[in-house]
């Protein structure tokens, strides 16, 4: 249970020299330069979420004495972004880990930050965008797993180019296997799930993507028996099926 007296640390000597020398703060005397944006609990790990002022997102965790989320979120995102170096994606600078005191460690993750607006699916460039997009992460053999509507952007660099930016779920193989494959499976279902886009854009995405991918009969297989699990499963949580 997450008590008052739980407070977020003061910021270590580590952490503070690891931004420096990024240059996400001044000096290692001051933190001004972070604007926090998000705070949550998972567990008793305390996730915070900074802003700064020259275009980084800097995300700490700091661990509690309790039960643990073992998922280390940001081991997951930073090698699915150096995995996808390159894509229209954020750039992983690097993670830290820190000893607060006996009971109490910490965990910086540093990336860059992609900037954009909200997608618009009646576009249906940018919904052959989004199969590109998609296409070419599978392809490096990363599966994003949180495909939520929230998590896509219209980037301001390039025009019509949809980004990704929460690879907190992430995972990433060695090489299109079967568990890439079901990961596949299960990116797609939850496109439908969350993606928020309708029936004749799911349809778009799918020519488009299936276009790019040019998978084998048995790949499509295990893609499609994946896919069809997830949104049954769905289905029985929820009552319904969401295109």
């Amino acid at each position: 249970m997450n008590t008052p007296n739980r407070q977020s640390p003061d910021w270590h000597p580590e952490e503070l020299s690891f931004l420096n020398k990024n240059k996400v703060i001044k000096t290692v005397a001051t933190t001004h330069d972070l604007t926090l944006i998000k705070k949550r609990w998972a567990y008793n790990t305390l996730r915070e979420v900074f802003l700064t002022e020259n275009g980084y997102v800097l995300k700490r965790y700091t661990h509690f004495p309790g039960r643990k989320d073992y998922r280390k979120i940001w081991q997951r995102e930073h090698d699915a972004l150096k995995r996808l170096d390159g894509l229209n994606t954020p750039d992983s600078v690097g993670y830290l880990y820190v000893k607060h005191s006996a009971r109490i460690t910490g965990t910086l993750h540093l990336r860059t930050f992609l900037p954009g607006s909200a997608v618009d699916w009646s576009s249906e460039q940018n919904v052959q965008n989004l199969a590109a997009l998609i296409a070419s992460i599978h392809k490096r053999h990363v599966a994003i797993l949180d495909p939520q509507y929230e998590n896509f952007i219209c980037t301001h660099s390039c025009p019509n180019a949809i980004g990704f930016i929460d690879f907190g779920r992430a995972r990433v193989f060695s090489s299109m296997n079967f568990l890439m494959l079901f990961h596949i499976g299960k990116d797609l279902a939850k496109l439908n799930i969350n993606g928020r886009l309708n029936s004749r854009q799911i349809e778009t995405f799918s020519q488009n993507y299936q276009n790019l991918m040019q998978f084998s009969s048995l790949q499509n297989s295990v893609i499609s028996f994946s896919r069809n699990y997830w949104l049954r499963r769905r289905a029985r949580k929820y009552g319904t099926a969401d295109n």
